[in-house]
């Protein structure tokens, strides 16, 4: 499984697995096409169906089965969107240096954390 964690797996690759990169580069794809005039419900829409189908792309598509990685990849997709600006910006809920301390802190933490599946010997 390509996407999935694994025990020999160094923090970098861990890392990079819990990062969901395909669907942060459709958001940024995405947001870089809606009008400055429909920027304010055009990138919540597009926030929240991303985030939605974050867990269902892990899962179909990246075969991701562990349940734990499912949840904390899409809260990555959050915390990276948050870091963006993207809808919280505009809806003026967006503080660049909180956005900062979550994303070097949530990038740090979440590959520590979040164990790898077992290897189970044949």
């Amino acid at each position: 499984m390509p996407r999935e964690i694994r025990e020999e797996q160094k923090y970098k690759d861990r890392l990079l697995k819990l990062i969901p990169s395909e669907i942060i580069a459709a958001y940024l794809i995405l947001e870089g096409i809606i009008p400055s005039s429909s920027a304010k419900w055009g990138t919540l829409i597009v926030s929240v169906i991303l985030l939605i189908l974050v867990p269902f792309y892990l899962w179909r598509i990246q075969e991701v089965k562990r349940t734990a990685q499912i949840i904390v990849t899409t809260i990555s997709f959050a915390v990276w969107v948050y870091t963006m600006g993207g809808p919280f910006q505009e809806w003026d809920l967006f503080k660049p240096f909180i956005g900062s301390i979550i994303l070097v802190l949530w990038t740090l933490i979440i590959p520590i954390v979040v164990n790898p599946k077992p290897q189970t010997n044949p």
